[in-house]
């Protein structure tokens, strides 16, 4: 309990730090014996009796003996807690009702009852075995030192192993039971034991909503403060949201066309905002262990290290150091879905991504490698008007686009050493029209330059969301030698950017995306963009991960190509990439993973491939 205290100190610190201003909870009913522990100006936990609308900040926590209460959190959400129950509020959310709540539910039995969180946000149960994440929903999760359950009354909760990051959904009518790990599926409840949760929790509201009686209040005052009802010392991952993992692979991987032995050993660590995660290769083949990885101090870092992060894009902090594979500014008109190492599934490169937000005004921005800095990208934005008007302006600079691209055949010499630098300016205007959990509009304006190169616009441009799929539609108008998105998932396969001529006639058309995660296991993501007189470009994504299909645990495919005239993996412009795990045994997994693209100077794709087999420890 004392490192669930140290990590919420901790949240507590970084949100008044970057003057994030965090919602409160309070006690709506309570009865018999219940508890409170604060922080007194000594940094000591102080515990008094529970009392009616007692206010509840980040990092306090709750117990009850023969008592009951109820918590009421600021969005209108309820937390009841039964006898002989304790926990900690490590997390809660902002005060505009964004941002996620975490609970650690030390023992005891709760049923939780949350409205619909705005955007991204969740609302984690977690125990010393498994998280309980959720949207909106009502619940019922008993913890002990061995396990639990789980029962859903109305929604859908995802039950993560905090190890294994296995997730197990269960819908409403649902009960699971846990331990070390899952035990089974999600079972239907048979309408006996329906009925017993409406008689155990609602047959009973009357009663919890009285204020204590002036004699138990007096007894309980009088009583000394003792410690909690269980401190489970038990090694539970400190995880906020995510849990912390160490596991190891044994497969193949294709390098520059050469297949080596890999052996790694993996291991993913979340604190609260912060992540980490480290992947400790080794690779070897006939010829001995692949030592380029290992020749000096920056090398061998790399091959160790794979992430270190803090918090989440759109927070008023967020950093993230390694390999970069998603990141986009603003709308995307000039970096969108830029990744440092493009489709080299090997690679290890210590990009950085860096979004601070003070007030009105923020920034977001990357860089390829902070080792070997080479392209820089940025975004300066201001709100002219708190959630309704924010205008920003954007560069990249891409130091020399031919850095180690061009290696003469049999030495290490550059063939060519320069091609740069760069230079692309931008600027945005967005207006925010609604946002709510369900429904989301931001219309914008973008505007781009290549120096020595052509100008373009996206304007009108509409984003957002709509029930379950988020959206993107925009018009543009470029000219011949500018590029839309030009910083995207391939750069780095396919630079220095050869431009298309100038004079040409202006290119006119439109750009959309259209994303959807219609169940918690099912994703899928398509893009279509095309200009009068010139060919379309198109990307489809689609990715399935749970565990309704028998032993299989993913299947993610992926494909995109510009300036389509036929559909061919024969192309410069196509990337195709795939991947499938398949269980082989409780907690070990068969993943094979390939992406692939094609270099019409020397008539090959070139591909990454990956076989192994993972497992949990």
């Amino acid at each position: 309990m004392k490192k669930a205290l140290v990590l919420a100190l901790i949240l507590c610190f970084a949100s008044a730090a970057f003057g994030v201003e965090l919602s409160t909870a309070k006690v709506s009913a309570v009865t018999g014996v219940a508890e409170i522990s604060k922080m007194d100006e000594n940094k000591k936990q102080v515990w008094s009796p529970a009392k009616i609308d007692q206010v509840l900040n980040q990092s306090d926590e709750v117990r009850t003996r023969s008592g009951l209460l109820e918590i009421t959190f600021e969005d209108g959400s309820k937390l009841n807690l039964k006898e002989n129950t304790s926990l900690s509020l490590v997390k809660m959310q902002n005060k505009d009702q964004t941002g996620d709540t975490l609970v650690k539910l030390w023992i005891g039995k709760i049923r939780a009852k949350f409205s619909i969180q705005k955007d991204d946000s969740t609302f984690q149960v977690q125990t010393k075995n498994v998280i309980a994440a959720v949207k909106g929903t009502d619940f019922i999760m008993d913890a002990d030192v061995n396990g639990g359950f789980l029962k859903v009354v109305e929604g859908i909760v995802a039950l993560i192993d905090s190890l294994s990051k296995k997730e197990l959904f269960v819908k409403a009518g649902e009960k699971a039971s846990y331990a070390g790990a899952f035990q089974g599926k999600a079972e239907e409840m048979d309408k006996e034991e329906k009925e017993k949760l409406d008689e155990e929790w609602n047959g009973k509201k009357e009663e919890k909503a009285e204020e204590p009686k002036k004699e138990e209040k007096k007894a309980e005052e009088a009583k000394a403060p003792e410690a909690p009802v269980v401190v489970p010392e038990a090694k539970a991952p400190e995880a906020a949201g995510g849990g912390s993992g160490i596991g190891g692979s044994f497969g193949a991987v294709s390098i520059d066309g050469k297949t080596y032995y890999m052996m790694s050993l993996n291991y993913e660590l979340v604190l609260g905002k912060i992540g980490l995660g480290f992947d400790v290769r080794l690779l070897w083949n006939d010829d001995g262990i692949k030592e380029d990885d290992w020749k000096d101090w920056q090398k061998s870092v790399q091959n160790m290290f794979k992430y270190i992060r803090y918090g989440v894009k759109g927070e008023p902090l967020y950093l993230k150091l390694g390999v970069l594979d998603d990141s986009t500014l603003g709308h995307g008109f000039l970096v969108r879905r830029y990744s440092n190492i493009g489709i080299d599934l090997y690679k290890r490169t210590f990009g950085l991504e860096l979004d601070i937000k003070q007030g009105n005004i923020g920034f977001e921005g990357l860089t390829n490698d902070v080792m070997n800095r080479r392209l820089y990208a940025g975004r300066l934005y201001y709100d002219l008007i708190p959630n309704f008007l924010q205008a920003g302006a954007s560069g990249v600079y891409d130091l020399n686009p031919a850095a180690n691209k061009f290696v003469m055949v049999g030495t290490t010499q550059v063939a060519l050493p320069e091609a740069g630098p760069f230079v692309e300016y931008g600027a945005d205007l967005g207006i925010s029209l609604i946002k709510t959990p369900l429904l989301s509009a931001l219309v914008y304006a973008d505007y781009g330059i290549i120096r020595d190169g052509g100008e373009g616009f996206a304007a009108p441009g509409v984003m957002g969301k709509i029930a379950i799929f988020d959206y993107q539609i925009e018009y543009r108008s470029l000219q011949s030698n500018f590029v839309a998105g030009l910083f995207d998932y391939i750069y780095e396969d396919r630079r220095p950017i050869a431009l298309p001529a100038a004079g040409g006639p202006r290119l006119k058309g439109v750009f959309g995306q259209l994303g959807a995660n219609p169940v918690p296991w099912l994703k899928f993501v398509a893009a279509y963009e095309q200009y009068e007189g010139s060919l379309p470009t198109v990307r489809a994504e689609a990715c399935y991960k749970g565990n309704f299909i028998p032993k299989v645990s993913e299947v993610a495919v992926g494909y995109e190509q510009k300036d389509i005239e036929i559909v061919t993996l024969k192309s410069p412009n196509t990337v195709a990439y795939a991947r499938v795990g398949m269980e082989v045994a409780p907690g070990v997994i068969f993943v094979f993973t390939s992406r692939q693209t094609y270099d019409p100077l020397t008539d090959l794709f070139k591909r990454s491939t990956m076989m192994a087999m993972q497992m949990k420890f």
